[in-house]
């Protein structure tokens, strides 16, 4: 259903709650309500784009007009680099909420990339990824500076041995703005997955493993015998790139009770 510019404005009104004289910009997929004109077309613009592009690399082909309908309310800060997006209409999840803080630059970078691909992926799969594959995908837009964090972490456990349990981070229902450890985590399996077989079959699996388990669903779609074993993989795919080359061959765990790094 095609939403009119009336409807628009009363679902702007009723849910971002623009302050007084913001501005307003729509298209059939997305109304921005931000603090200038120019600030709402140039979202807006992005968003689109980011839509489609992003649609293409996930789902093979673009959504449809007006499905999944997103209002993105935009705040201007020079010191903020943040998003965040969630379905309002839960579990249908045709209607979504996205919220971007950070400077005009930033705006249409890397943040807006990470929450639409969450927009992307809710509206064709509505509440059937887990939290750590639907973060671990949006993370693949993320900048360097996060990107760096990560590694950090990952970086870490490859040195101390001191890792995080896969079946820990993958129950979790959501993974929380502050987790990093978790987000390290989503990100770098993500990537080893997508390594072994494309987004295609990582959807899938990470589908099937919330709905019926990951064992099942590893050994068919990686050959995977179940999730120690994918946990095994991972870890040794990491020590490939972060661990000191004594450590790497000989496997020793680093002392007990190592401290990980503050991540700011």
């Amino acid at each position: 259903m095609r939403l009119s510019p009336c409807v628009l404005l009363v679902v702007a009104l009723g849910i971002a709650q623009p302050a007084f004289g913001a501005a307003l910009a729509h298209s059939d997929n997305f109304l921005v309500v931000a603090p200038d004109r120019q600030a709402a077309e140039v979202v807006l613009s992005a968003a689109e784009l980011c839509r489609k592009e992003l649609a293409l690399e996930w789902l093979g082909e673009e959504l449809p007009p007006s499905v999944g309908m997103t209002v993105i309310h935009v705040e201007l800060s020079d010191n903020s680099d943040k998003g965040l997006a969630w379905p309002i209409d839960s579990p249908e999840r045709s209607l979504h909420k996205l919220w971007l803080v950070g400077s005009p630059e930033k705006l249409v970078a890397e943040t807006l990339r990470h929450e639409i691909t969450h927009v992307v992926l809710a509206t064709q799969f509505p509440g059937k990824l887990p939290a750590w594959a639907d973060e671990g995908a949006a993370s693949l837009q993320d900048d360097s500076q996060r990107r760096a964090i990560r590694s950090r972490l990952l970086a870490w456990w490859a040195q101390t041995g001191n890792w995080p349990r896969l079946e820990v981070v993958f129950a979790k229902p959501i993974i929380p703005p502050g987790d990093q450890a978790s987000y390290a985590v989503a990100a770098s399996v993500t990537q080893y997955l997508l390594d072994r077989g494309g987004r295609n079959r990582f959807l899938r699996f990470a589908m099937e493993g919330k709905a019926a388990g990951y064992a099942q669903a590893l050994m068919r779609h990686y050959g995977i015998a179940d999730l120690a074993a994918l946990e095994a993989g991972w870890q040794e795919w990491v020590r490939q790139d972060y661990a000191p080359p004594a450590t790497a061959a000989s496997g020793v765990t680093p002392r007990a009770g190592a401290v990980a790094p503050t991540i700011r």
